[in-house]
């Protein structure tokens, strides 16, 4: 690697750097993520801050109130963007629709040019924000559901009524129909299995075709101890839900992935099977009236116009449209009495079937299938790599404390009423934990009030990196290291 090359790759990848050297960051996180709002209008039975199983843990009173101030939350998108990080997830505690000013965030965010994505329980919004969501180009939206069926909405819900399931379904079906060809934002839904819900895995698929969003994801239910137990997966109910999985394949509208080999570099099983890939569904409602979707075995698929004309090639879009565009000769085409009338993109004469992507199942298969579930241990497999998420991401809670996972709501770093984040991300006391968690075996009495083996949120991510780092020649990690110290 020439002098020129080697240093753009440093600079393109200081979080990486920043890993190698163990200690310090020479960069911002990849993501930040920001708690708006401790509030919320719903009362999910799994919730750790708002369930009625929790008894006196619940939020309530001006715990429930708090929320980071618009002046605050300004000053640090600011922040964030002169330091260079390129996304923002706004979620948290609370409902991000019940904060007052939430539009004028993501305004604030989209304009710096950051990626924007925002975790909802959807309830709140209703068309105008839709429209303005498509329009400022907002990234990702994660609609947390629980259920496929209103019945089931209902009793992992307590507080709604089954017209609330149903109209999260008409304002995500609205979301796609007005979505422009960047198919921005990109919509998942994600739902926590309990044993409320867990014999509805094909029902939340079904669901999400019917919605027209573009990914669905599956977690196991992280109980507080005490409190939720109740909800835990039985022995039992875990076999019922591999049995369910393993069932989709044979479904008629199921695509299945190319197995990749990208993850070889990752030594142990376990976390190869974190990124597994389980297959695609087509959302046979997203063809355009008049063409009919035929799949003749898992690897072929065909797409028949209404003069029984078949497409002559077919592009597979992962990207933007997430679909198969079934192509026609536009010569052809335009010589057919029907072309008038015909619904086909007449700009580049195709015809889409969009497909939902069944994302973050390895981590969930690999979570279902721990027989550990039930005591509420998930991730005992965090121990055999390095922690690096000292280095990728950063939390900011509705009292301003700016904790270094997911999880360390008891362990923060700094606080925004003191410091700004830039100083609290490169502090001695930052450092600390960069090199503690980067080096130490999580049994270690630093990191009791993270409790990383109960159940890692960052653990994707963190494998993500730890993959990069495998990526690198001896000597090339040795020419980075020298470079850095000199």
């Amino acid at each position: 690697m020439s002098k020129q090359n080697f240093n753009e790759f440093v600079k393109k990848n200081l979080d990486l750097v920043g890993a190698l050297d163990g200690f310090k960051a020479y960069t911002g996180p990849k993501i930040v993520q920001i708690d708006l709002t401790n509030n919320c209008n719903l009362n999910c039975v799994g919730c750790w801050c708002h369930s009625d199983l929790l008894g006196n843990l619940k939020l309530k009173g001006e715990e429930k109130k708090r929320k980071l101030p618009y002046e605050i939350v300004k000053k640090l998108i600011e922040d964030l963007h002169e330091m260079g990080i390129k996304e923002i997830m706004l979620s948290g505690s609370g409902e991000p629709f019940m904060y007052p000013k939430i539009m004028d965030v993501m305004r604030l965010i989209k304009k710096k040019r950051m990626k924007c994505q925002i975790i909802t329980n959807f309830t709140l919004v209703n068309e105008k924000i839709i429209r303005e969501l498509v329009d400022l180009k907002v990234d990702n939206i994660t609609v947390s559901l629980w259920a496929g069926t209103h019945e089931t909405y209902v009793k992992t819900h307590p507080n709604q009524t089954e017209e609330t399931f149903h109209r999260i379904k008409r304002m995500l079906q609205y979301l796609h129909s007005i979505k422009k060809e960047d198919n921005l934002p990109h919509v998942k839904i994600f739902n926590v299995i309990s044993n409320r819900n867990y014999y509805e895995i094909e029902d939340m698929l079904d669901f999400a075709l019917d919605s027209l969003v573009d990914y669905l994801e599956f977690q196991v239910i992280d109980v507080v101890k005490g409190k939720t137990n109740s909800l835990a997966l039985s022995e039992k109910e875990r076999e019922s839900i591999i049995k369910q999985l393993n069932g989709l394949s044979k479904r008629k509208d199921y695509l299945e992935v190319p197995m990749s080999k990208s993850l070889e570099i990752l030594d142990k099983k376990m976390h190869k099977m974190e990124f597994a890939e389980f297959g695609r569904f087509v959302k046979v409602k997203s063809l355009v009236n008049g063409f009919n979707y035929f799949l003749e075995d898992i690897t072929c698929y065909r797409v028949k116009c209404p003069k029984g004309k078949f497409h002559i090639n077919v592009i597979e879009d992962n990207i933007v449209e997430s679909a198969l565009k079934f192509v026609y000769l536009k010569k052809v085409c335009k010589k057919c009495d029907y072309h008038d009338r015909c619904n086909i993109d007449k700009g580049r004469y195709l015809v889409k079937a969009e497909f939902l992507s069944l994302i973050g199942f390895g981590s969930f298969y690999r979570r279902v299938s721990n027989e550990s579930v039930s005591q509420g241990v998930y991730d005992s497999s965090v121990d055999p790599i390095p922690c690096y998420v000292g280095w990728i991401y950063a939390r900011i809670l509705t009292d301003g404390s700016v904790i270094p996972c997911c999880k360390a709501h008891l362990f923060p770093l700094g606080n925004l009423y003191k410091n700004s984040f830039k100083d609290i991300w490169f502090s001695k006391k930052y450092n600390e934990f960069r090199e503690k968690a980067k080096k130490l075996k999580k049994s270690n009495p630093y990191f009791k009030r993270i409790e990383c083996y109960k159940e890692c949120d960052n653990l994707g991510m963190n494998l993500e990196l730890h993959k990069r780092i495998k990526d690198l020649s001896f000597f090339q990690k040795k020419r980075i290291l020298f470079e850095i110290k000199k």
